[in-house]
């Protein structure tokens, strides 16, 4: 009677040990399996930003374009002139206003364009304007690969009484044309606001409008 009695205990602790072991292993591979669905999302949630990234490459520098050339010019303004000659604000958006591209030298293509850059502080759903400057002339691009382009050097219009004399120069053939665009001012504010409205919606700014100190703030129509 005493061994049965015995057996049986030894029976009920090996069912106990195996019960454990079978729990241990079923949170371990419950455990695995959140950590496999975490990783899922994390891959999921970076593969859309990629292909946000994808869809528009110049989003942080307000361009919704596909030519790399162009793209370009955008970052030359925002990393280099916006950073060089204006302090940080919530926004830098360049608005371009491109007169000639000349594709002779792909090691050195020429861009003729006005150039301005506009930075905005966010208040509430408005871009208040702190700063802003015009930079027109002619930026030399250089062809770094298939689909990568950098600008090497920058040749500005001169400030000032050399103003006129210092575009023609710069400009050469293509004055004329950047002249007539300086001189139209609806023109040249139409393409600030689809510039503003364009930068607003590929970089999910929550701002319906702008607005310059001292003028009312423009409405954008997203």
């Amino acid at each position: 009677m005493k061994n049965k009695l015995l057996k049986l205990l030894a029976m009920m602790m090996i069912l106990a040990l195996v019960l454990a072991f079978a729990g241990c292993g079923s949170t371990d591979t419950a455990d695995d399996d959140a950590d496999e669905q975490t990783e899922e999302v994390n891959d999921d949630a970076d593969d859309e930003d990629d292909d946000d990234e994808a869809a528009f490459p110049g989003a942080k520098y307000g361009y919704n374009g596909d030519d790399p050339v162009e793209l370009a010019v955008y970052e030359y303004l925002v990393d280099e002139i916006g950073d060089e000659f204006y302090d940080d604000a919530d926004a830098c958006i360049p608005v371009v206003h491109i007169v000639h591209v000349d594709y002779t030298d792909e090691k050195d293509i020429k861009v003729y364009g006005d150039y301005w850059i506009y930075n905005y502080n966010i208040e509430g759903d408005t871009l208040k304007c702190v700063s802003g400057g015009d930079h027109p002339g002619c930026m030399h691009v250089e062809k770094e690969s298939d689909d990568e382009y950098e600008v090497e050097s920058f040749d500005q219009v001169e400030d000032g009484a050399g103003n006129e004399e210092s575009a023609k120069k710069i400009f050469g053939d293509h004055y004329e044309d950047f002249a007539a665009y300086q001189s139209n001012q609806d023109t040249k504010d139409e393409d600030r606001y689809y510039a503003v409205m364009d930068y607003v919606n590929m970089n999910e700014i929550p701002c319906t409008k702008f607005q310059d100190e001292g003028w009312d703030p423009v409405e954008l129509h997203l």
